[in-house]
């Protein structure tokens, strides 16, 4: 294929673990009212890990099924990006763990944070970094999202939305005129400490006096985080598209950040598009915050929503507060 090339979606996998917590579990833990996590956030059960499963051991299943579907042997991809901000450590990079265990043993990798909207820029970065460097055939990206070790299952703020899972997608070259069109990116820092986990980090190193303060768990404004999504996403959209002549109406299917049911159809509502135009599972699987565009792409294309030729927009909203999107014209 020529060097004019696009760079498109050639396979994708997901993970979500079986373990459920249901709303009246919750609801009681927290001491909230029956049907009141239902009716706030649309989400009926949220999937968290047993104790033996890793963020690594959830990103290389994806993946494997990521490189079945592109029909790809691991000995192919050139590079592997972890989007995630709960990897096994600290340091070294989660994708590190994911190369040894898929056995992708020619892939550089490292690790890539912008929260929930990490997925959508790994998509980014490696598109660019597969233009720049033509050398790369294949690039795996991964999000994933162990959360339920961060979480104050107490806290009606945070146990209420969140779950874990992961998601892969493979790049690789399609012809010109498909694959990824255009993508961008702003940032909102005005509102940096509205959702945040603090514990480990360089300011709070994990000491006793910060355990015991609580650090090591989610902290979460959640009207913020609405006002955030209204305001800026439909932007996000927006610019993204004027890039490449296009508007709302040309799209044929939209991916969202799979935060909160109301909050989707709000957006679609605002934007004047039927709901018809995208997929929704956070009611069955909640937020799985950096995994959940990359799961919700993989649950769109394996129900064949998204057909050739569509205008496909990915697009998310992660903590910091940090707004992309991503036009895709679907091989």
């Amino acid at each position: 294929m020529n060097e004019t090339a696009g760079i498109g979606v050639l396979g994708t996998g997901r993970y979500v673990p079986e373990r459920s917590i249901s709303n009246e579990q919750i609801e009681r833990q927290c001491g909230l009212d029956a049907g009141s996590i239902h009716k706030k956030t649309g989400i009926k059960r949220r999937y968290i890990v047993e104790d033996h499963e890793t963020a690594s051991s959830m990103s290389a299943e994806c993946s494997r099924q990521a490189l079945e579907a592109a029909n790809i042997h691991p000995d192919q991809v050139g590079l592997i990006i972890c989007c995630t901000f709960t990897g096994d450590y600290v340091y070294p990079a989660l994708a590190c763990k994911v190369q040894s265990l898929i056995g992708a043993k020619n892939a550089g990798a490292f690790d890539l944070m912008a929260n929930c909207t990490s997925f959508q820029v790994g998509l980014t970065v490696a598109s660019d970094r597969m233009k720049c460097d033509p050398t790369i055939s294949y690039a795996l990206v991964i999000g994933v999202a162990l959360q339920s070790r961060y979480i104050d299952w107490s806290d009606s703020e945070s146990a209420i939305y969140f779950s874990d899972g992961a998601g892969a997608a493979i790049l690789g070259k399609v012809p010109s005129g498909y694959g990824v069109l255009a993508s961008d990116l702003f940032t909102n820092s005005r509102v940096f400490e509205a959702v945040r986990l603090r514990g480990g980090g360089s300011s709070h190193p994990m000491r006793l006096e910060n355990v015991q303060e609580g650090l090591q768990y989610y902290e979460m404004n959640g009207l913020e985080v609405w006002k955030q999504v209204m305001q800026f996403q439909p932007k996000a959209v927006k610019r993204v598209l004027a890039k490449i002549g296009k508007t709302t109406d040309d799209v044929d299917f939209f991916i969202f950040h799979q935060a909160n049911l109301n909050l989707i159809h709000f957006l679609m509502e605002r934007m004047r598009q039927p709901l018809d135009k995208t997929l929704v599972n956070v009611d069955e699987i909640a937020n799985t915050a950096d995994a959940s565009m990359a799961i919700a792409l993989h649950d769109a294309v394996v129900t064949k929503k998204i057909k050739r030729n569509n205008l496909v927009v990915i697009t998310g909203v992660g903590a910091g507060f940090t707004f992309g999107a991503m036009a895709v014209r679907w091989y």
